[in-house]
Formats: C-alpha cells, structure tokens, sequence
C-alpha cells in the first residue's frame, strides 16, 4: 500500500470520527431540550419590563397566565382564520361554557410570505408577537364592547439562537356579525349595536392607554355575545396618535387636525368614527321597523356619524338617547 493511499485512509477516517462526534453533540443537545421542556415566559410580580427570547411585555402575577388550563380544553372546533391567527371552540370547565382559542396559523398569509424571505421559526415568531400584543392590550382595556380575555399562554422552547415562541389566547365566544344577520335585526336588536359601536368608538379613543386607532376595524372583527356588539381582533391597533412637526402631516384620509405637542391632537378619535361608519353605516341606519319618535334622532346621529365633525361624547349621548 503507497504512502499517498494510507494518508487517504487516514484522512477518511479522521473525517467519520469528526463526523460521529458533530452528531453525538447534536443528539445531546436535543435529549437536552426535550429533557428540560418549554422555558416559560417569566413573570414579575412587579410589572417590570422583560424579555425572553424576544418576547417584550409587562407582566405581573394574573391567574388568567394558566398555560396547564389551556392544555386541557376539550372539544376544540375550528370556528374561523385570518391572515394571523386560527380561532377554535372549546369548553371551560367547570361549567363547561364555550370559548374561543387563537393561536398562530401556520398556514396563514402572513407566516407563508414571510417563509420566502426568513427561516421559518422566525416568521412563526412575527405571527406569535402580534398574540402577544393582543395580550397586552386585552389585559390592560376592560370594557363591555372589547371580548373578555379569560385565560393567556406566553412561552418559548429550543435554543436562544433559534427559540420558537408560543402563544395561545382564550377569550369569550361570540356569534358571528354577518351582513345579513345586521339587516335582518330587529330595531332593538340594531339599537343596540349602534349603541354598543358608539361605545367603543369613544371608549378606544380615550383609554386608558391613551387615544387607540382602529385602523383595520372591519366587521368580521366583531362578534355578539348575548346580543351586544364586541370587538375580539386588537392586534392593529395603532396605540397613541400619530407624531408630526406641522399641521399638513395630520391630513390623511379627508381627516385635517392640527399639530400639537408634536401630535395630531385628535386624529384617532376621527379615524376611528370614519372607520365605523364606512364599515357599519350602511347596515345600522336602516329606518325600518324604527318608533316614529326615534326617526328624528336616528337621522341626526347619521348624520353626525358621516359629517365627522362631533366628538366621540357627543356621537355617544346621541346614540343613548336612541
């Protein structure tokens, strides 16, 4: 055997024994991971700010973060998705009441595009962090025309370097808000929603907070629960208005406000009363079936709704003197 042949044997051989050793560490790294489990999100007590594996919140001690309930909801069905998010029904022990469970859909528009620019898991992760904000925001508005958070799931699992998130929510269920379910209402029925619009129309443009833009409110966003109007999709709220050094950077969509304090002092509230009314003032000023006595005042609050130029408050008091 030549000297060139035996250093090839060496060479191969050196190669297999690197090759065993590279494999032998990815396998203990994996028993690892599957040995220590999910690495939860930790909360503090405080409310501090904190960040695990890039998931930023403020999260202090909440009975609702139960990741061991979520795991035991029974009967799942799948109820409806949207670019983002999968919506399943479930029962809640003890009483068994039905509830709603997002979760990432992985199949969703926005995951698979993001799939042809990025690695998987970090698009997986873009989807979790808009959950995560949804979180924020359900946990923070308490209001009869926001759906009603009842539990929350925040973790991560894997390697810091390449960690995949994970988040689950847990709301009230609502029946669908159809087109034809609005123009079959009754006018109690449709009272209501006005009411119940009005509501949250004035209640998101001064949160708690601060003013809150509803800049993709659209109708499949809402459901009913036991006939009221509740909006269940945050995730494109905009929070605080917008910035800006002059008045002509406050002007967009037929909206003009002025510039104060670097803001545009007002500009969601109006946002927000447009955006309601193109989506739902079609369906909800319908005179039918409307008491002669209220005619008069539906005709105004229309008005008022399409014109923009009352405040949230005074488009509310109208709406209750319906």
């Amino acid at each position: 055997m030549g000297i060139l042949q035996q250093w090839r044997y060496k060479i191969i051989f050196a190669s297999i024994i690197a090759y065993m050793l590279a494999a032998f560490s990815i396998a203990c790294v994996l028993l690892w991971n599957i040995a220590v489990g999910p690495n939860p999100v930790v909360h503090s007590q405080r409310g501090d700010s904190i960040s695990v594996c890039g998931i930023d919140s403020k999260l202090s001690f909440d009975h609702r973060l139960n990741c061991s309930l979520i795991d035991t909801l029974t009967d799942r069905k799948f109820v409806a998705y949207g670019w983002t998010k999968v919506v399943y029904r479930a029962f809640l022990p003890p009483g068994n009441a039905h509830v709603a469970i997002k979760t990432v859909n992985s199949y969703g528009k926005d995951v698979v595009d993001c799939s042809g620019k990025e690695p998987g898991f970090a698009c997986h992760n873009k989807a979790v962090d808009k959950l995560a904000k949804e979180i924020h925001l359900l946990r923070n508005l308490h209001h009869q025309s926001i759906i009603g958070l009842e539990y929350y799931c925040a973790k991560t699992q894997g390697l810091p370097e390449s960690c995949v998130k994970q988040a689950v929510i847990v709301t009230e269920f609502g029946d669908p808000l159809t087109n034809i379910k609005l123009l079959q209402m009754a006018w109690k029925e449709r009272r209501q929603v006005i009411q119940d619009l009005a509501n949250l129309v004035d209640y998101v443009s001064n949160s708690p907070m601060g003013p809150l833009g509803l800049t993709d409110l659209r109708r499949p966003q809402c459901v009913l629960v036991q006939s009221r109007l509740k909006l269940i999709d945050l995730d494109d709220i905009v929070i605080g208005e917008p910035l800006c050094k002059q008045d002509s950077e406050c002007s967009n969509l037929n909206i003009s406000i002025p510039c104060i304090s670097d803001h545009c002092h007002g500009y969601n509230a109006k946002l927000n009363i447009k955006k309601s009314f193109q989506e739902f003032g079609s369906y909800i000023f319908i005179p039918d079936g409307v008491p002669r006595e209220r005619k008069n005042i539906l005709k105004k609050l229309h008005l008022m709704w399409r014109d923009n130029v009352v405040t949230t408050k005074s488009l509310l008091s109208t709406a209750m003197s319906l």
